[in-house]
């Protein structure tokens, strides 16, 4: 029988309705070829096991390795449910026994079948060289702003149009001391290095990419150093607002924390060894007494703000346009784009200050909005 092989390569996905991953669950959830489904020939404990006898003894391990993967099989060709002219793609670690099995037993009752030569290494070995090798071709515009303006907000907002990566997304993660999402396991790095050359393999090169400017870290996991240090390169739009929206939006963004304030306290843990213990023991004062506006802004200014100044994020020599965001009551809000402006406090009440950009109001569901190329005083 000729046994049916493909290397892969960066359309190879695209040449099949279903891919299957032979490897077990444990080796498919920290990365795998997407779109693939798992039907593992053998479970975590049997690879275990197996791979143990198999030093001792290797042809009795393969012996008992084939009786269990037979098994495994007939209870994989019960489950298949896709056609049997579906073009299908098979890989395992590296393209050897496992996959050869399933492969053999589907060539036979009839599927169309093809095997991954070098299994899904060969996979992991293109990403790998992609990232060292092929990224230059991206060009990237950056969000930017401090947190609680609604960076994320907007990226998303931008995905319905344009060609987007949300980092915070694919890492599961809202990228700041209080970003891990309760009940949320971030991926592995290889899977979200996999999640984001997808995206990347999706997209034209000659238009550019959104990105949340971010610190290279997401977490656990880290943006590939290539594609973060390309980011800045392009244009860079920054989001400001004023710290009474900026608490209102963090407290709406992250209320499962307000919701369970021991999962709010054990993330502030690591704040210790940052700020000084005076500060911490306001933060966690606020926090015992539940007066959330007070401990969210204590956050921001003992600790956000504090943050972003040291990170590159700061430098403003490349901003392209500036975004000020009022987030009004219900459905009303006001955003103008400047290429100027500054807060002002006069008297009680604070003002922005803004130069060349227009305005976009959303009143009762009414839209308004003016352009202008002189100084004007909005009330924010």
């Amino acid at each position: 029988m000729r046994i049916n092989k493909t290397s892969y390569k960066s359309t190879t996905i695209d040449d099949y309705n279903t891919i299957i991953d032979v490897r077990t669950p444990l080796e498919f959830d920290e990365d795998h070829i997407p779109r693939s489904v798992n039907y593992p020939v053998l479970t975590n404990k049997q690879r275990h096991e197996i791979g143990l006898k198999y030093k001792e003894n290797s042809f009795l391990a393969k012996k008992e390795g084939a009786s269990i993967i037979s098994a495994n099989i007939s209870k994989i060709i019960n489950k298949i449910k896709f056609d049997k002219k579906n073009k299908t793609l098979i890989y395992c670690w590296r393209g050897g026994l496992r996959s050869l099995s399933l492969y053999l037993v589907l060539k036979q009752i009839g599927y169309d079948v093809t095997l991954l030569e070098g299994g899904y290494k060969t996979y992991r070995g293109y990403v790998v060289d992609f990232f060292e090798n092929n990224t230059d071709k991206f060009k990237f515009n950056q969000i930017m702003g401090v947190t609680g303006v609604g960076k994320t907000l907007f990226i998303k907002e931008l995905s319905k149009k344009y060609q987007v990566i949300d980092f915070e997304g694919l890492a599961k993660h809202k990228g700041s001391i209080l970003g891990n999402i309760p009940n949320t396991v971030q991926p592995s790095q290889k899977l979200f290095e996999t999640l984001i050359y997808e995206k990347l393999h999706s997209f034209n090169s000659r238009k550019n990419i959104w990105v949340e400017a971010e610190s290279i870290k997401v977490g656990k996991l880290s943006i590939p150093s290539k594609i973060w240090k390309n980011m800045p390169l392009g244009k860079n739009v920054k989001i400001k607002s004023n710290l009474t929206e900026r608490v209102k939006f963090i407290l709406k963004d992250y209320k499962y924390f307000t919701n369970s304030p021991d999962l709010m306290k054990n993330a502030l843990i690591v704040l210790k060894k940052i700020i000084p213990k005076e500060e911490f023991k306001l933060i966690e004062v606020n926090l015992k007494k539940k007066e959330y506006f007070q401990f969210v802004k204590s956050l921001i200014e003992y600790h956000y703000d504090r943050a972003y100044k040291k990170t590159r994020a700061e430098n403003d020599s490349n901003i392209y346009k500036e975004i000020y965001l009022k987030k009004g009551s219900g459905d009303n809000f006001q955003i103008t784009f400047a290429k100027e402006g500054r807060f002002k406090q006069i008297g009680k009440s604070q003002f922005l200050e803004l130069n060349f950009g227009d305005t976009i109001s959303v009143i009762n569901d009414k839209i308004t909005n003016f352009k202008f190329n002189q100084k004007k005083n909005k009330l924010v």
